[in-house]
């Protein structure tokens, strides 16, 4: 009896996993939509929301790329600076996932806008009845992209200003606040005004991106790899020299990485816990919502 009870339960742990982790949510059109509106289509307040945010962040990713330069405070050897090495910091590659997170939304919102609900009918009109159907690739990529942005951002606001930040070398200015400060600030804000969960167990993608980054610092030391201004260690704290600081400082990222995601689940759940309160009336759509899984 025990040897088949054990294979049975271990059936049902891995589809819960599986399920905890997949990127299936019904109905799909609530990747589209604002918490704060009614109906099961994207309104045009948050279209331009949507519009507004990615050019905002487009503009500051592109002017953080532009206006390289070395810091004022410098007063090593002469360098050529080179911009292509803007790619192998850490904070770039979350701010690219910002810009990116921003973009797949508003393709998302696009692909919404102009599609009909699929209705059935009754005795006072047609009711919009959303069908149970796999979630579109461009949806489960835009929330993928947008989990692990949010993860990267809150970790690189905190692991910059504790440990990077160096008054002697590193200059506050506009620029500087935007990508290691704002970039907070804007994913706190998609937070707040978006409507798709934020699940527990994607937790784990946002660590897999941490680790991976601490994997490309590694490979990129190993083949002589030099930061900015040509120091072997992109950042002081990841310097592979020193192995065993470096791993540290790599599984301290991963662990804060899955604190700053528990920070974005509760928040998500707060917001649409207020919504339901705020917005108690919702429409035929929104009451024949479909369960996540």
């Amino acid at each position: 009896m025990k040897k088949t009870c054990k294979p049975a339960m271990l059936s049902r742990i891995w589809q819960a996993s599986r399920r905890a982790l997949n990127l299936e949510h019904s109905p799909p059109q609530v990747f589209a939509c604002s918490q704060w509106q009614h109906g099961s289509q994207p309104v045009t307040s948050y279209l331009v929301y949507r519009w507004l945010l990615f050019l905002t962040v487009l503009s500051i990713g592109i002017s953080s790329f532009a206006c390289q330069r070395l810091p004022r405070l410098y007063k090593g050897p002469k360098v050529e600076l080179n911009y292509l090495k803007w790619f192998i910091y850490f904070t770039n590659w979350g701010y690219l996932l910002i810009v990116l997170q921003a973009g797949l939304a508003l393709m998302v919102v696009h692909r919404y806008r102009t599609q009909r609900s699929f209705n059935i009918p009754c005795e006072d009109g047609e009711i919009p009845m959303p069908r149970r159907q796999r979630t579109p690739l461009l949806c489960r990529v835009y929330w993928l992209a947008h989990t692990v942005a949010t993860d990267l951002a809150f970790v690189i606001t905190v692991i910059y200003w504790t440990l990077v930040h160096d008054p002697k070398i590193h200059e506050i200015n506009a620029l500087n606040l935007l990508v290691h400060g704002g970039n907070s600030l804007v994913m706190l804000l998609e937070l707040a005004v978006t409507a798709h969960p934020v699940r527990a167990a994607h937790a784990l993608f946002g660590a897999g991106a941490g680790l991976v980054y601490g994997v490309f610092s590694c490979f990129y030391w190993a083949v002589g790899g030099t930061d900015r201004i040509g120091l072997p260690a992109i950042y002081p704290a990841l310097d592979w020299n020193k192995p065993a600081s470096a791993l540290g400082f790599v599984a301290l990222c991963a662990a804060v990485m899955m604190l700053a995601h528990g920070v974005a689940t509760v928040l998500a759940y707060t917001r649409s816990r207020l919504a339901a309160k705020l917005l108690p009336t919702r429409a035929p759509a929104d009451r024949l919502t479909l369960p996540t899984h």
